[in-house]
């Protein structure tokens, strides 16, 4: 099977779980036979690697008005999806969807859509969020012929915002490589015990939240440091602003971006992660952790609960006193933190590996190829302008 995969970016440093998300569906979908061409607005060193792996990867290029805009040769993504069996399009807000689903739909060609997440948008919608929905969005949505969701939650979330009929989703979460390497790392870690932070440095991640809830527990927990790994993304130096302010300097260290291997022996050597997000699909990061076999305190916006009931971490409202709550009760157990990862890394490895995803997501676009998903002929009452409280919600 010949499928096209498209995403907003392929850089590490700036395309978050969604690039890597990709990134490593091609890479394990080719593994299993399959030929990947795939479509991005952002070059960077993982398209540089798919291409090392022989994938030819188009990239549009941008230009920034109030958002970014792609230089889209429609010549060069029409042939792009002339030359595939299915698509799966990655990304709900962004012009390089848009098209890829507009020119599918031209040429009768079957396509998945996935949010990953980004359906939390219409809760609130900005006006020019409000009108690309009304515009654009409802139209590539409405001719899906399948929804991938990344979570049951997600999933649940689609049919009550958008209308969908449930048999139109599956569910494909995330995923790790079964045995994280840290081969290579270079990175200088914290002699002290450390609590560690991963993700960009951007509102929805909610670095101030666990900066302050941090903040809060700091006089007491003396001998902890927290570590805030990941790119800037606007808030770098309000934080730094904020850590002088409270007199937290060395307490509180930002190591920007680190590599793969780094990240693997930064996840390894924290007390556990914390992922303090106010909204996600289902946090990457967090996978990662357990992958390498540490405990994760996260918040209930990350589509990951599950991570409670087995032992492997604890679950907080996504506020400060939330996860000032969850620090104290991860840290005064920090002699149960070791055996609370063996847990998460067992649940991890039996249900979250990449080969059985990508297995998994091949499956379910044979189906969409073979026409058993109901999609792509009649649309969703909420889709059509016409029906039921899910469109009044969503307009």
């Amino acid at each position: 099977m010949k499928l096209l995969l498209t995403t907003v970016s392929l850089s590490s440093r700036t395309g978050g779980g969604t690039a890597e998300r990709t990134r490593r569906l091609a890479r394990h979908l080719a593994a299993q036979g399959h030929s990947c061409v795939l479509a991005t607005m952002e070059d960077g060193d993982l398209a540089d690697e798919l291409r090392g792996a022989g994938m030819p990867v188009y990239v549009t290029q941008t230009i920034k008005l109030r958002f970014n805009v792609p230089l889209v040769r429609p010549g060069r993504l029409a042939e792009a999806v002339r030359s595939v069996d299915a698509i799966h399009i990655l990304g709900y807000w962004n012009l390089l969807s848009v098209a890829t689903a507009f020119i599918a739909t031209l040429f009768r060609k079957p396509y998945a859509f996935s949010a990953a997440g980004e359906f939390v948008g219409l809760e609130r919608p900005r006006p020019i969020a409000h009108a690309f929905h009304l515009l654009l969005g409802k139209r590539m949505l409405r001719n899906a012929g399948l929804f991938v969701a990344i979570t049951a939650l997600e999933r649940m979330q689609i049919i009550q915002r958008i209308g969908v009929p449930p048999d139109r989703i599956v569910v494909v979460p995330n995923g790790v490589e079964p045995s994280p390497s840290a081969i290579g790392a270079t990175v200088a870690l914290p002699e002290k015990p450390y609590i560690l932070f991963v993700g960009r440095l951007a509102e929805v991640k909610g670095p101030d939240l666990v900066l302050a809830a941090f903040a809060a527990i700091a006089p007491v927990q003396s001998d902890i440091v927290l570590v805030m790994v990941g790119p800037d993304f606007g808030m770098g130096a309000e934080l730094r602003r904020e850590v002088t302010r409270r007199g937290l300097e060395g307490r509180v260290l930002f190591m920007g971006h680190l590599t793969e291997a780094d990240r693997t022996a930064a996840y390894r050597s924290a007390l556990f992660l914390v992922v303090p997000s106010r909204a996600e699909a289902m946090s990457l990061v967090a996978v990662e952790a357990g992958a390498a076999g540490t405990p994760v305190l996260l918040t209930d916006r990350c589509g990951f609960d599950e991570i409670e009931a087995l032992g492997g971490g604890h679950v907080v409202p996504a506020t400060i006193e939330g996860l000032r709550d969850g620090l104290e009760v991860m840290l005064s157990r920090r002699s149960l933190l070791p055996e609370a990862g063996r847990r998460l890394r067992l649940h991890v490895e039996r249900n979250y590996a990449w080969p059985a995803i990508a297995a998994q997501l091949v499956g379910h676009l044979q189906c969409l190829i073979r026409g058993a998903f109901a999609g792509g002929t009649t649309p969703p009452p909420s889709l059509t302008g016409d029906g039921g409280p899910a469109a009044r919600d969503a307009n």
